[in-house]
């Protein structure tokens, strides 16, 4: 875009004059020195190379490039009040896009449920969410807010954390796997069995289990399958492939159900805690804030809810 050799105020100036009838008038109305505004107004001509206005003693008058002149001023100052306005709307009222990522295994069992409520109790607000299990960049990829469960706290601390709850994680297979492969008497056992572990890294694969004395072991696996999507790990574990580590909202029908069982229900992995991210307290308009409340007050209950032993 071809930069302006010309200051915006000046045409706002200019326009005031015009329709005020005069420079004192104009003056009197916006508080300034007749003086100035007369030589904002010749200056804007003298950088245009034209006269916009005709002067005497009693009047002004616009000259013809003047009239049309006027005209585009006064289309600018109607879209720059617009754009004040569009802006002022989304400081009153939640309005606009948000834009929202969280993990895979929030999204079926959880946010399908509340997302649809928040939309409907805010109707001028669109969602934009992105499913990913990896640790986005707010800043850079422009995310509102982000919903991420982790063991521990992140170490980015130029990002705002929000704490909802934690969620309780399980060992869980297939019945028809545990009488094939037994049931293991000790965590040490898990390391003959089959694994589907989550994660792609290059580290060898283990998991870190707790019991409710405080003890901790750490079993190294043997996994038949590995990857990031969580949804296709869990659809092995109910194809009877191995033993999964996973939330225990993820698999609460399914427990339900009994296509799943726990392994080793004296021991788990960490909890994983919920967290909400977003890059500043200060300066969120009300659709974001919205949002964060809603997640703050729905969705610990939610977890909660699905998360309950049977």
């Amino acid at each position: 875009m071809k930069k302006l050799n010309i200051d915006l105020n000046d045409l706002y100036f200019f326009v005031q004059v015009v329709d005020r009838g005069g420079f004192t008038a104009a003056a009197d109305a916006l508080d300034i020195p007749k003086s100035r505004l007369s030589r904002r107004t010749a200056e804007l001509e003298k950088v245009l190379g034209v006269r916009l206005l005709h002067r005497t003693s009693r009047r002004i008058a616009l000259t013809e490039v003047g009239s049309q002149f006027y005209q585009h001023c006064v289309a600018m100052i109607i879209e720059a009040h617009a754009a004040e306005d569009v802006v002022q709307r989304t400081l009153v009222e939640p309005v606009g896009a948000i834009r929202f990522s969280a993990p895979e295994g929030m999204i079926d069992m959880i946010l399908s449920d509340l997302l649809p409520r928040f939309m409907a109790m805010h109707p001028k607000v669109q969602v934009m969410t992105q499913i990913t299990n990896r640790n986005v960049d707010l800043v850079e990829e422009r995310m509102d807010v982000a919903l991420r469960i982790n063991s521990q706290a992140l170490e980015n601390s130029s990002l705002v954390q929000a704490n909802l709850c934690s969620t309780p994680w399980g060992l869980y297979a297939s019945p028809s796997f545990m009488e094939r492969a037994g049931e293991p008497q000790n965590p040490a056992d898990l390391a003959a069995l089959d694994a589907l572990v989550f994660g792609m890294d290059d580290e060898a694969p283990a998991w870190r289990l707790l019991n409710q004395a405080g003890e901790e072991q750490v079993v190294a696996l043997k996994p038949r399958m590995r990857s990031d999507n969580i949804r296709l790990l869990k659809k092995a574990a109910l194809a009877h492939m191995g033993v999964i580590a996973l939330p225990r909202h993820v698999c609460s029908e399914d427990l339900a159900q009994k296509s799943l069982q726990r392994v080793l229900p004296d021991w788990r992995p960490p909890s994983g805690q919920v967290r909400l991210l977003f890059p500043t307290r200060r300066g969120l308009v009300p659709a974001v804030r919205a949002y964060i409340e809603f997640l703050k007050a729905e969705l610990p209950a939610r977890i909660a809810l699905l998360s309950g032993e049977n």
